[in-house]
């Protein structure tokens, strides 16, 4: 009996801890909608590609080519829906620049000629500057909840927790011998960088 009193008085603790509170409630998300699971899966996003972008200067390959994926999806979605999905044609052609890059690519053997190296220039200020374009299109298909959300203030606070969540994992990754170890790297299957830490100096 005095072992229940205890468990008791945590339960009735707990219930009022939680009261008023809609986090812990687990009713955020109900009152939000989708602002915790857009906010979340675009800041994991984020954070994954400023990191890599601070600690190698660089974005992956892999990145590079979902550009490519999204775009031919979207591309052919529009051709083979087309009495479904209508569209402008000019459109369309937002999509073009990086398909047309990695088709380049696959057609013209390294190391390119004097054309193929223009090209190929021409192709990646292309495919740089229909990223705006695309990636708002994109947005809308992926995450149609975003445009959805009540009111400015919501989407301006997703935007601005995505945009501090990247900006925090680039100084991660720009700092990363003060988190992760150069074996940390070599495990998860990735060049380790000029400034990571060996495991004797974490």
């Amino acid at each position: 009996m005095s072992g229940e009193r205890p468990v008791k008085r945590a339960a009735e603790k707990s219930r009022e801890l939680a009261e008023g509170d809609d986090l812990l409630r687990g009713t955020a998300e109900q009152k939000l909608g989708g602002f915790y699971a857009i906010a979340s899966g675009a800041s994991l996003y984020a954070w994954d590609v400023a990191f890599t972008l601070g600690t190698h200067r660089t974005i992956f390959y892999y990145r590079r080519q979902e550009l490519f994926v999204l775009s031919l999806v979207v591309l052919l979605s529009a051709v083979l829906l087309r009495r479904r999905v209508h569209t402008h044609r000019w459109i369309l052609l937002l999509f073009l620049p990086p398909i047309a890059l990695l088709l380049l690519r696959l057609a013209v053997p390294h190391p390119l000629g004097d054309v193929g190296r223009i090209a190929d220039q021409v192709l990646n200020v292309a495919a740089l500057a229909v990223v705006p374009f695309v990636t708002a299109i994109l947005l809308r298909l992926l995450a149609p909840r975003y445009f959805t959300l009540p009111g400015l203030r919501l989407k301006l606070t997703v935007a601005a927790i995505v945009a501090t969540v990247a900006l925090a994992g680039f100084l991660v990754g720009n700092f990363n011998y003060r988190f992760v170890t150069c074996a940390d790297f070599i495990v998860a299957g990735e060049e380790p960088p000029s400034n990571c830490a060996h495991g004797a100096e974490q």
